[in-house]
């Protein structure tokens, strides 16, 4: 029996969207820059969720390959590295933030604040617009420029 070649990741949006962010720890990694202001490897190993360092490691590389950070030495002291969101995975932070609503619906256990919710809901470009200034101001924190939205 001859093998089907597998479709490749481009061409289908899901398909493509998973290549590129569609592990656990890809995901979690984005949510930490996009949402917890999180820029340092120390930071990202910190987490609750408690990726290993190998892993971490790997999916800081696959993320930098796939345009959706990049690697920069840190201004305020030269021996560190810090990661930055880039436009593209920027451009994520509408569908994190639907995502969070859709999570205080269906997950019981949620750790959103309702406030949260209902915010979104009532004014969304409002709540982006805050996400947005708050992943500028942690990128100047750390000596880097605004990254273009």
């Amino acid at each position: 029996m001859v093998k089907q070649p597998k479709p490749p990741w481009a061409g289908c949006p899901v398909r493509y969207a998973a290549g590129i962010f569609g592990d656990k720890w890809s995901f979690v990694l984005l949510r930490d820059m996009l949402l917890h202001g999180k820029r340092y490897y120390g930071e990202f190993l910190a987490s609750e969720e408690g990726i290993s360092t190998n892993i971490l490691a790997d999916r800081l590389s696959k993320l930098e390959l796939g345009g959706m950070i990049t690697r920069h030495t840190d201004q305020a002291k030269k021996s560190k590295i810090c990661y930055l969101p880039t436009p593209k995975a920027r451009a994520l932070l509408p569908a994190f933030l639907h995502m969070m609503v859709w999570s205080t619906v269906y997950d019981e256990a949620t750790e959103a604040p309702a406030s949260f919710a209902a915010a979104f809901r009532e004014d969304p470009e409002a709540t982006l617009a805050w996400y947005e200034a708050e992943i500028d101001r942690v990128n100047e924190t750390v000596g880097q420029a605004r990254t273009p939205s």
